[in-house]
């Protein structure tokens, strides 16, 4: 699975680190995100399934008043889901995010270990 998304965002200004201020900066973030699933044994992404999951999502701030951080962050995911049902699903496994700071030279790095429930809706009337 994959996706693309835009967004539109409005960010408020903020004076000494904490105080707010009632002006805006708008920019746009684009988000691309690659997700694999691998099923591993023959009960597939059925109940009792389990699969393997490598998630990869990189993360550009665009406009023309970004200078110094159109990279924004990377978030790659690497793990295992246990499958309750068809469209229900348990998922564990390594998170390392990596992110660039507004100022445009300093980066943060983060490793945790990542727990994600995750249930699909089914809306449609047609269940074939």
């Amino acid at each position: 699975m994959q996706w693309v998304r835009l967004e539109e965002r409005f960010r408020r200004h903020v004076n000494n680190g904490s105080e707010l201020t009632d002006s805006y900066d708008f920019n746009y973030r684009l988000q691309y995100n690659f997700f694999l699933a691998i099923a591993l044994n023959r009960k597939g992404f059925g109940a009792g399934g389990y699969s393997c999951i490598l998630n990869d999502e990189i993360q550009l701030n665009l406009r023309g008043e970004i200078i110094y951080n159109t990279f924004y962050q990377n978030r790659f995911f690497t793990g295992f889901a246990y499958h309750f049902t068809p469209l229900s699903n348990l998922q564990f496994g390594y998170l390392n995010i990596f992110q660039q700071y507004s100022a445009g030279n300093r980066y943060r790095k983060a490793e945790a270990f990542r727990i994600y429930y995750f249930h699909n809706l089914n809306l449609r009337t047609d269940k074939h």
